[in-house]
C-alpha cells in the first residue's frame, strides 16, 4: 500500500506538491510582504487629521506622502493575493482531475489495476484538499489584511479627493 502511495507521490502528485510548495515558499511570503508594506505606508497616513494630512502635501520639511509608492505597493498585493486565491481554488480542482484520469484507467482492468488506479485517484484527490485548506488556513490573515488595505486605501483617495475640491463627493454637494 505504501509503494503505491510512494509511487503516486513521483506521478500525478507531483504537479500538486510541487505548485504547493512554489505558492508557499514563492507567492505567499511575496503578497505577506506587499500587504505588510501596504499596510505600513496606509496606516501612519490615513489615521492622521485632514490638516497634517494637507501639510504633508504642502510642506516639503514634512515627510510626503508618496502616492505613487501606495499605489505600487496596492497593486504588488492585488497581484500576489490573487494568485494564491487562484492557487487555493486550483487545488481541489487538480485533485478531481486526477481521480479523473485515474479512473479513466480503469475500463477493462483486472483487480489488482483497479486497486492502483483507485489509490491513485483517492491520493490526488486527498492532496488536492489537504493543500486547498492548509492554504486557506495560511492565507486567512493575509486575505483580511488586504480587504483592510482596500478600505483603507478608498478612503485615502476619498480624502484626497475632498482635500482637493475634486471627487465623487465633493460633485454631490
Amino acid at each position: 500500500m505504501f509503494k503505491i502511495i510512494l509511487d503516486n507521490l513521483f506521478g500525478y502528485d507531483l504537479i500538486i506538491i510541487v505548485i504547493a510548495i512554489l505558492a508557499g515558499f514563492i507567492v505567499l511570503p511575496r503578497a505577506s510582504k506587499a500587504s505588510e508594506a501596504l499596510k505600513k505606508q496606509l496606516q501612519p497616513t490615513l489615521y492622521v487629521p485632514i490638516d497634517v494630512l494637507l501639510g504633508q502635501f504642502k510642506n516639503h520639511k514634512q515627510e510626503k506622502v508618496n502616492l505613487q509608492l501606495i499605489k505600487e505597493l496596492k497593486d504588488d498585493e492585488v497581484k500576489f493575493v490573487s494568485i494564491l486565491v487562484t492557487v487555493m481554488s486550483v487545488f481541489p480542482l487538480l485533485g478531481i482531475l486526477g481521480t479523473i484520469i485515474s479512473l479513466l484507467r480503469m475500463v477493462d482492468l483486472g483487480s489488482q489495476e483497479v486497486l492502483i488506479n483507485f489509490t491513485t485517484a483517492l491520493t490526488s484527490t486527498f492532496w488536492g484538499l489537504v493543500f486547498a485548506i492548509l492554504f486557506k488556513g495560511l492565507t486567512s490573515s493575509l486575505l483580511a489584511q488586504s480587504d483592510q488595505n482596500s478600505e483603507n486605501f478608498e478612503l485615502l483617495v476619498k480624502r484626497l479627493d475632498l482635500l482637493n475640491g475634486s471627487g465623487d463627493d465633493f460633485e454631490e454637494k
